[in-house]
């Protein structure tokens, strides 16, 4: 995988993003580098893993924990931590697209606003699947950069441990 798929754009009026630290299974370290989103291993898991390709949509997939804030520290027999950066509403993330010519033009990030995408990771890097829109996906494109090709995003809270209904 590789670091830095995702940045902090805006912090929603924070001074920083707070982190939580979660555990990761012991294996080939590290499994989560940061920048990589990461989601619970199962519902009301300790554990979490990343995102996989086209990932994620809402009430379907385990909770999004976030972003990672730095590489996750395990090793091949024994468990280690992750922080990661608490997918509040209020912050803004980037992302490259992945496809550069969907997001070259602002044109073309005005007509994304408002959509609902999934991430995609191809060849071990996370991008935003700017034409798989769909009610169910977690991730709300705000803005984009052309000359970067990248999106701005919000992560939906009903993705999100906290965000969802507990019965």
């Amino acid at each position: 995988m590789s670091r830095n798929d995702i940045t902090i754009r805006e912090t929603g009026g924070l001074n920083s993003v707070p982190t939580d630290r979660w555990v990761v299974a012991a294996g080939t370290p590290p499994t989560i580098k940061a920048g990589e989103p990461c989601k619970q291993n199962a519902t009301a898991d300790e554990n979490v893993i990343l995102l996989v390709d086209d990932d994620l949509t809402v009430a379907t997939d385990n909770a999004m924990a976030g972003v990672a804030a730095v590489d996750s520290s395990e090793v091949a027999a024994t468990a280690g931590y992750v922080d990661v950066y608490c997918p509040l509403p209020g912050v803004k993330w980037e992302i490259k697209a992945t496809t550069a010519s969907t997001v070259d033009s602002q044109s073309e990030i005005d007509a994304l606003i408002g959509q609902l995408q999934a991430m995609d990771l191809i060849s071990s890097v996370f991008t935003m699947n700017t034409a798989a829109t769909a009610s169910t996906n977690a991730f709300l494109i705000v803005g984009g950069d052309p000359d970067r090709s990248t999106v701005l995003f919000r992560i939906r809270p009903d993705a999100c441990s906290f965000g969802r209904a507990s019965v």
